[in-house]
């Protein structure tokens, strides 16, 4: 238990104080992993904090380890124990009392195994309970000293005294603090640590006047027996949480490559371990809801190499079926699990025979009773959904051969959000062993059935960071300027505008929800393809634009509705001949090896700018990207987010100091008198997005420019949702 540790281990300090220090996982795992005996002196006691140090208890155990614990009886209170007096009466209602608090429902399978664990230990005496009580001459009171006492194997110990209870809350939840004292470090930290130790042992052995004992194991484990079951330690009954970014997280077992380890020169962000740890308590289900950028497929990895370790020695193979929205992903992910040491086989499109063969091996071996091993398939979410009800065999070959799958599977759904339809719900497999939902933007939007839908199969959120986390606490992103640009309508867009709005609510008053659907993409069409987006892109351009590389342009989908021209050629054009600039489409039809080239050019300088779409929206990284003009966006939270996640991504080739956002806001002309419904409607969602992305930029005073705008509207920002979040209430994130 010495300070002479590896540097990957933490260094014990002198003083704990939550916050900041996370006393689970700075204090209690560490020390629960290096020692052969733990003493505990405490007013109130919780398995939950055992559930919390899992792994370093099974390690404990089988290390030799005994526990001794003095507690008093949570569910009694002075004046009851006053009112009771010193009869059987009192010892029968504390053992009535324990046993009630055994059969209460158990909240978690992480708690159930810990318990179990405990039940064990109690019958086998390697934890001894004992209630204790402060005696006065008619009647007692609880008994509330602090004490703990680690030791080790080769005689060192280290106590600490003061507040925290040993319950989940006092550990995580509350504000604690204890000095820490230890054996081996000088002579003065010596005594302190003696006295400690001296006084649990004088506790313990009924030697301090006024302090009353009872052993209690009898009385508690039959209960635990009947409610908890009983297992013995083992160094592979749980999934291992990780220890600090730098420490070999997962060793590979054995000379054999067939399950993975971390990489050696990968260094995860105290965040990306946290959010794995919370994955691992959660059982291995939950959701990842991180910024764009933020790393979450590495972090991913991470928890899929812990699972397959697990499994491993367990001497079960495990399927690791990762899902992904776009064709572009399946190649990012493959790239990055091969550094762990998956080997990944993809399944996308038209597969061909010498493809559908390799995938049948993988599958093949995953299906084995036995074996240390992980296997991975890499899907799109349009690849693993069949498209009809009466679809050949030869169409649903991955559903196939996941319907044969009997063993342990995991399930990573990456930009999760995209698998919230019923036919890709349903296309999911049932009952993983594991599963874990990736996202910046979780919330389907204006889906919440389908929102709970995926909560229900992947889990609870077991992370959230927002974009300004990513960016000012975690420094995972850069920051960035936001320029919002008004786009006004021209009277007679508006008045289309007013026209189309109407037919909107005419169709949902004689409730024709497709003819409304029909009229509000119209209108979606009006405001993407407003004449002015044209002219503003023009402006900036002639105002210095044109000479700056490093661009991303987002336009419109589809066709102006007044003149019939595509937007994408329209604005290619401009650019081109206009200008003079090198631009390059880069959308849905432009193939994989295409999109490689353009992201190296727009690197190294040699174009100025990518024309997008939509192609860009989800995933794809393009860290060199510094500048972003979107010309067309939805009010959708997801697809503003992520384009502002594309431009945000450090480039460690050539770092950048901020990213700028140019966003062009449309709205009806200048009112004079009060503005109809319909356009209060347009300015109040098109705002709503510049707020969000004003809220994170390091210019926040673009807030004020909105807020002006909407009072122009006659929108007062006090009434307005969007103008109302609270710190770090983000629209993209779970909260």
């Amino acid at each position: 238990m010495t300070d002479d540790l590896p540097s990957w281990e933490p260094r014990w300090k002198r003083r704990y104080n939550s916050p900041p220090d996370d006393l689970i996982r700075d204090f209690y795992v560490p020390a629960f992993a290096r020692s052969r005996n733990y003493d505990r002196a405490v007013g109130f006691f919780s398995a939950g904090l055992l559930a919390a140090v899992a792994p370093s208890l099974d390690r404990f155990v089988l290390n030799g380890g005994m526990m001794r614990l003095i507690t008093s009886p949570a569910h009694l209170g002075d004046e009851e124990l006053e009112a009771m007096g010193k009869g059987e009466d009192l010892k029968s209602h504390i053992k009535e009392g324990l046993r009630r608090a055994i059969m209460q429902p158990i909240p978690s399978p992480v708690l159930a195994d810990r318990l179990k664990l405990l039940t064990w230990m109690v019958a086998t005496g390697r934890l001894d309970v004992r209630i204790a009580l402060r005696e006065h001459t008619h009647s007692y009171a609880l008994f509330h000293e602090k004490i703990g006492v680690f030791s080790d194997h080769d005689g060192n110990w280290m106590t600490f005294t003061g507040s925290p209870n040993e319950t989940i809350g006092g550990a995580r939840l509350h504000s604690e603090s204890f000095p820490l004292h230890r054996s081996w470090v000088n002579e003065e930290q010596r005594e302190y640590a003696h006295e400690e130790r001296d006084r649990f042992e004088q506790l313990w052995g009924e030697r301090v006047d006024g302090i009353a004992l009872w052993r209690v194991n009898d009385w508690i484990e039959n209960p635990m027996r009947s409610s908890f079951g009983i297992r013995e330690p083992s160094a592979t009954g749980t999934l291992a949480e990780i220890d600090q970014p730098s420490s070999p997280i997962a060793p590979v077992l054995d000379e054999a490559s067939l399950v993975p380890a971390l990489p050696d020169d990968l260094k995860l962000h105290e965040y990306q371990q946290d959010a794995v740890n919370n994955w691992l308590r959660a059982d291995g289900r939950g959701v990842f809801a991180m910024a764009t950028g933020t790393g979450k497929t590495i972090t991913a990895l991470t928890a899929a190499t812990q699972a397959s370790v697990h499994s491993a020695h367990a001497n079960q193979p495990l399927l690791v079926l990762v899902i992904v929205p776009l064709v572009d992903l399946v190649e990012q992910w493959r790239r990055e699990a091969e550094r762990f040491g998956f080997r990944p086989a993809v399944c996308h499109g038209t597969l061909s025979t010498k493809q559908r063969e390799h995938l049948k091996a993988v599958f093949s071996a995953a299906r084995s009773s036995q074996g240390r091993r992980a296997e991975m398939v890499i899907t799109t979410a349009g690849s693993l959904t069949p498209r009809g009800e009466a679809i050949a065999d030869s169409e649903h070959f991955v559903q196939r051969q996941l319907a044969r799958h009997r063993g342990r599977m995991m399930v990573i759904g990456d930009e999760m959000h995209s698998l919230g339809t019923q036919p890709r719900l349903d296309a999911l497999p049932s009952k993983p062993t594991f599963t874990l939902g990736l996202s910046a933007t979780p919330k389907r939007h204006g889906d919440d059935e389908g929102t709970q839908a995926l909560l229900g199969y992947f889990g609870d959120p077991v992370v959230s960071i927002s974009i300004k986390q990513a960016i000012y606490q975690h420094n995972a992103l850069v920051p960035y300027d936001y320029l919002p640009h008004p786009i006004e309508l021209t009277d007679d867009e508006a008045k289309r505008y007013r026209q189309i709005s109407q037919r909107i609510a005419a169709a949902f008053a004689r409730k024709d929800e497709q003819a409304a659907e029909a009229q509000i993409r119209a209108r979606t069409r009006l405001t993407q393809h407003a004449a002015g987006k044209h002219n503003r892109l023009h402006q900036l351009m002639a105002s210095g634009l044109k000479d700056q590389t490093h661009q991303i342009i987002y336009v419109a989908e589809g066709k102006d509705p007044e003149t019939d021209f595509p937007a994408l050629e329209r604005t290619e054009k401009m650019l081109r001949e206009e200008f003079g600039m090198r631009v390059e489409r880069y959308y849905g039809e432009t193939d994989r090896i295409r999109r490689e080239v353009l992201q190296d050019r727009l690197a190294s300088g040699d174009i100025h700018a990518l024309l997008a779409m939509k192609c860009l929206d989800e995933g794809v990284d393009i860290p060199s990207a510094r500048i972003g003009v979107i010309t067309a966006s939805t009010q959708n939270p997801r697809q503003f987010v992520q384009r502002r996640g594309r431009l945000l991504r450090r480039d460690p080739r050539n770092p950048k100091s901020h990213a700028v956002i140019h966003d062009f806001i449309v709205m009806p002309p200048r009112p004079a008198g009060e503005p109809s419904d319909s356009e209060k409607r347009l300015i109040g969602a098109e705002l709503s997005r510049a707020v969000e992305l004003a809220e994170a930029a390091r210019n926040r005073e673009a807030l004020l420019t909105i807020i002006e705008w909407a009072y122009e509207y006659g929108l007062r920002p006090a009434d307005q949702p969007w103008m109302n979040m609270a710190e770090g209430d983000d629209m993209e994130e779970w909260v």
